[in-house]
């Protein structure tokens, strides 16, 4: 008998692992972890991961004997893996247990063997992937990107701290990775911070998103931030790996709510419950739980618990059967969290605990709580916070708080959740004045939009109100979001993150930022990078005022009489003026810089404020009708007549666009949103732009689409003068 080899095809026996070779494995983010998990795949070793050493439920489940600890090092896999399939068990990972005991999933060969060659084709990978893999390799997610990285003969990065922006912008720029794997709560905070990266996106060529949640407009500004990547989201659950893929980068707007279609020999349906089914080789062996076993396998339909409709061939997912709060990939039960609650705080009144949306996280949890217990509030919601950190997500403005009235409850006493959903709904519409007779709802604890942009106001609102500045960050325990997002707010304040900061007090990391005179916002954009503020001098800094006065002259034709030299000296003197930072002395300066730049509008149909950063030899080649609302404009562009840049709608302010260096415009030319036009290209006259250009391309129509190369630099302007 081999010893992979599952001798049971039904739910009659007691337990499908007595006739299986297993091995313990505990998880780790690690080389170590990966290598042991392909050394039992190779040697029909049937891998359990697990969460310790000591892990007695899986340990007795299983009927594992032996146990193997990883070390936990991390950095770059360089093995080498051919990946095969075949009907033995291979691994048995587990459910998360949210609805009731975790069930042991076994999974085949095939079932592994299915999402390598299935994302080897989807994504067209090849050798020359470097992977960033920005989720743990004991997820089936993680482990999946590395086996199908190595299967195709390319290196694979496990970060030694998680996710990390930073970390990943400097491997850009030093050309060390080329793809980047993480669920939707991390490509969020990518979006958030884009202002962090620059031109290295433009080497970012594959990418997968989790199957977490994820809006079609943020599927949208993701593609668009990373122009020459194929970006694939997944859906898929323990039982069943990776069911339908979407390309992103391909879709049109209507698909891209979706999570895409079924692959390969997987196939999709919906039952008569609404809910999801999935046959096909990525679907398991089996099951087994607290009632035995159930045999799946290729052949068999596999209902899950979640909801979703079909619509041209495309899988829609529309939340949960059951209540599981899904925050940040953390899966956690409403009614395990109101237990361990219970257990806690003696609560005078009634709760509840239900999902709720978190722009960030995906799902948030929301507490629900009647007004007798509305002054134990802190105490339910400290109760909540420990029970989510037993789960590795310390996150306190993950939760938040409603008050109502009264709480809908079975004759059992068991709280009606949709039905309070709903309740909750109306309310919101009765504070909007859009229905009468709801109750009102108490909206002063909400933490959705926190205020301020202090880096003390940024800790009050991540670790909470009463959070100890006198602690640091490893001693709360902030899990790895928040992590991240003070790493962000420190370099945005302090112009990097202090070394070790995560164990120096939070007071004075503090006392830091308020000394810096950084007078910009810490957070996050909610909706990505922020424009600049006005605050900072945008000139160029390589060379003097006097010397770009000069360059500006010279670049177009030499003219002192020149409409474009002339907008642009107004432009240079509406920055440099930024370098007096006492106001009193600014005011005359400032009201120079108004007067000139508003009869620059009326003489010379121009308008660029001095907030745009405009780089070195721009020319302005005609007058007339330029609307140049940019983020920013690279050097040696070329802009005629007519042209427009700005935002494409006014749901979203800062979403302007920045125009690349060694850019030609043409007439008429309108480019709008939050793009990126890439260096060296081509836009042709009356060309409308709102998605991102690789570097090089030549565009024209409307929509402009690249319709050519440009085999050359575009020269200098100064040089051609």
């Amino acid at each position: 008998m081999e010893s992979g080899k599952l001798q049971m095809a039904d739910s009659s026996a007691t337990s499908p692992f007595d006739t299986l070779k297993t091995l313990g494995v505990v998880v780790s983010n690690s080389r170590s972890y990966v290598e042991v998990m392909l050394s039992n795949l190779a040697r029909n070793q049937v891998s359990v991961p697990l969460r310790s050493a000591s892990d007695t439920e899986r340990l007795e489940m299983t009927k594992t004997r032996h146990v193997v600890i990883p070390d936990n090092e991390a950095g770059w896999l360089g093995l080498r893996f051919a990946s095969e399939g075949g009907d033995d068990c291979a691994q048995i990972s587990f459910t998360s247990g949210t609805q009731g005991a975790p069930k042991a999933v076994l999974l085949s060969k095939s079932n592994l063997d299915s999402v390598v060659q299935n994302l080897v084709e989807i994504m067209e990978l090849d050798s020359s992937i470097r992977e960033y893999i920005g989720v743990p390799v004991y997820h089936s997610f993680g482990y999946g990107r590395a086996r199908a990285v190595l299967h195709v003969g390319g290196d694979a990065f496990i970060p030694q701290a998680g996710f990390n922006l930073l970390e990943i912008r400097n491997m850009l720029r030093a050309g060390q990775i080329n793809s980047i794997s993480a669920v939707p709560s991390l490509w969020r905070l990518f979006l958030s911070n884009l202002d962090v990266f620059g031109d290295e996106l433009e080497a970012v060529r594959w990418v997968e998103i989790g199957s977490q949640p994820m809006s079609s407009s943020q599927k949208n500004d993701l593609r668009q931030a990373l122009p020459n990547a194929k970006i694939i989201q997944h859906y898929g659950l323990t039982e069943a790996s990776r069911s339908t893929f979407l390309k992103v980068h391909g879709e049109d707007e209507a698909a891209l709510g979706s999570v895409g279609r079924p692959f390969g020999d997987t196939k999709v349906r919906i039952n008569g419950a609404g809910r999801i089914e999935i046959k096909g080789s990525n679907v398991a062996l089996g099951v087994f739980g607290e009632h035995g076993f159930s045999s799946l396998g290729s052949s068999v339909w596999f209902e899950t618990s979640d909801l979703g409709r079909m619509e041209n061939r495309c899988l829609f997912y529309e939340g949960r059967a059951d209540d599981v709060i899904n925050c940040g990939g953390v899966k956690l039960s409403p009614d395990q969290i109101e237990l361990y609650v219970q257990k806690e705080v003696m609560v005078a009144g009634d709760f509840g605990v239900l999902r709720t949306h978190d722009p960030l996280r995906g799902d948030a949890i929301l507490l629900v709580i009647d007004p007798l217990a509305e002054e134990q509030r802190e105490e339910i919601v400290d109760a909540i916070v420990s029970y989510a950190e037993h789960f590795g997500l310390s996150a306190r403005d993950a939760v938040k708080v409603r008050v109502v009235s009264d709480l809908p409850r079975t004759s059992t006493g068991k709280l009606q959740r949709k039905q309070l959903a709903l309740s909750l709904e109306n309310m919101a519409d009765s504070v909007d004045g859009s229905q009468g007779g709801a109750r009102q709802v108490d909206n002063t604890c909400h933490r959705d939009e926190p205020k301020g942009g202090t880096l003390a106001e940024l800790i009050r609102d991540l670790m909470g109100e009463k959070s100890n500045t006198d602690a640091s960050f490893s001693e709360l325990s902030g899990d790895s979001l928040l992590h991240m997002q003070m790493m962000l707010a420190l370099e945005r304040s302090l112009g990097e993150a202090p070394d070790d900061w995560e164990w120096v007090p939070l007071r004075s990391l503090i006392e830091q930022a308020d000394g810096a005179d950084n007078l910009n916002d810490v957070r996050f954009a909610r909706s990505g990078a922020p424009l600049p503020d006005g605050s900072r001098n945008l000139n160029p800094k390589d060379i003097t005022f006097f010397s770009l006065i000069k360059e500006d002259f010279l670049t177009n034709d030499s003219s002192v009489f020149h409409q474009g030299f002339l907008m642009l000296l107004i432009h240079r003197f509406g920055n440099a003026r930024m370098d007096i930072r006492w106001r009193p002395l600014r005011l005359l300066p400032s009201l120079i810089y108004k007067i000139c730049n508003k009869l620059a509008q009326f003489l010379f149909g121009m308008k660029l404020d001095y907030t745009v950063k405009v780089g070195r030899r721009v020319k302005l080649e005609h007058f007339g009708g330029m609307i140049l609302g940019a983020r920013e404009i690279g050097n040696d562009v070329w802009i005629r007549q007519n042209t427009t840049f700005g935002i494409r709608s006014l749901d979203d302010l800062d979403a302007k666009p920045t125009i690349g260096n060694s850019v030609e415009i043409g007439a008429g030319a309108v480019i709008v949103g939050r793009i990126k036009i890439g260096d060296n290209s081509v836009i042709g006259a009356n060309t409308v732009v709102y998605s991102n250009i690789p570097s090089g391309s030549v565009v024209s129509g409307i929509p402009g689409k690249v319709v050519g190369q440009n085999p050359t630099l575009n020269p200098s302007p100064l040089r051609t003068a």
